[in-house]
C-alpha cells in the first residue's frame, strides 16, 4: 500500500483508522483477516475523505451496519465494494482470508442468493485497493470535484500519445466494467482513466477548475468525445 500517495491525492492531513471494537464488528463472521486488510483498517479504515463522492459504494463499517444483502449473501466472500447499481461486487474468497495479501475477485449477484465469479480484479488486495481508490478519484471522488462529463473514445495510437503526456500509475483494476482500467495523472492535480477493451474509453477529473482546463488543453485533441 502506498499510503503516502493516497494521502497526497485525497488531500488528507492525517489518516483515521478503525478502533479494535470497530474491527471486530466489521470482520464479524470471518475468523481470519488478511494482514493487508487489517493494516488498511488500522491505518485509514475510518478516513472519510477516501469514501466521499465515490461513484461506487465502499463496503465500510457504516455500509455493513445498514446492508441486508450482506447479512444474507456474505457466505463465500468478504466484500469490499459494491457497484453503484448493485450489478456486481469485488471481494476476497473466504478460503483466501488466511493469506497475507490475497487476490480479489469480481462477483455478480444472481437470483436466489447465488453468485457468479466474473474474474480476478487484481492479484493482491493491496494492488486492488490502490487501483480502485485511484479509479474512484478519477471518477471525481474525494477532492477531484471537477469532472469532464463526456466519455472519450480512444484508438491504439491515441493511447500511445496519452502515454507520452501523462504519468501512468502501476495500479489497475480488472473485470470491472472492462478488461482492465488504467489510471493516469497530471501532477496529482488531475486524473484520467481508460477502460481497456474492444473500444477503449474513459474521462478525467481534477481538483480545481484550472487543473481541469489544463488537462483538457494537454490531451484535448486526443480521442473522440462525439462532439
Amino acid at each position: 500500500m502506498d499510503y503516502e500517495l493516497l494521502r497526497r491525492l485525497y488531500d488528507i492531513d492525517s489518516f483515521v483508522g478503525y478502533t479494535d471494537d470497530e474491527i471486530r464488528e466489521i470482520s464479524e463472521g470471518f475468523d481470519q483477516i488478511p494482514n493487508t486488510l487489517m493494516d488498511f483498517w488500522k491505518t485509514c479504515g475510518n478516513t472519510r475523505e477516501l469514501y466521499t463522492g465515490s461513484n461506487d459504494l465502499w463496503i465500510d463499517l457504516e455500509y455493513r451496519r445498514n446492508s441486508n444483502w450482506l447479512k444474507a449473501d456474505s457466505k463465500d466472500y468478504y466484500y469490499l465494494i459494491d457497484e453503484n447499481q448493485h450489478c456486481y461486487q469485488a471481494g476476497i474468497r473466504r478460503e483466501d482470508m488466511a493469506l497475507q495479501d490475497p487476490p480479489v475477485y469480481i462477483v455478480e449477484p444472481l437470483q436466489g442468493d447465488k453468485t457468479r465469479e466474473v474474474g480476478k480484479a487484481e492479484k493482491s488486495l493491496s494492488a486492488f485497493l490502490m487501483g480502485m481508490l485511484l479509479y474512484e478519484a478519477a471518477l471525481s471522488a474525494g477532492p477531484f470535484k471537477y469532472f469532464y462529463e463526456d466519455f472519450i473514445w480512444y484508438e491504439e495510437d491515441d493511447i500511445a500519445k496519452i502515454d507520452t503526456r501523462l504519468q501512468k500509475y502501476p495500479y489497475h483494476v480488472y473485470n470491472w466494467y472492462s478488461d482492465r482500467i488504467d489510471i493516469y495523472t497530471m501532477n496529482e492535480e488531475a486524473l484520467l482513466y481508460i477502460m481497456q477493451g474492444d473500444e477503449p474509453n474513459g474521462t478525467f477529473s481534477a481538483k480545481t477548475e484550472e487543473a481541469l482546463k489544463r488537462m483538457g488543453e494537454l490531451i484535448g485533441e486526443i480521442g473522440d468525445n462525439g462532439q
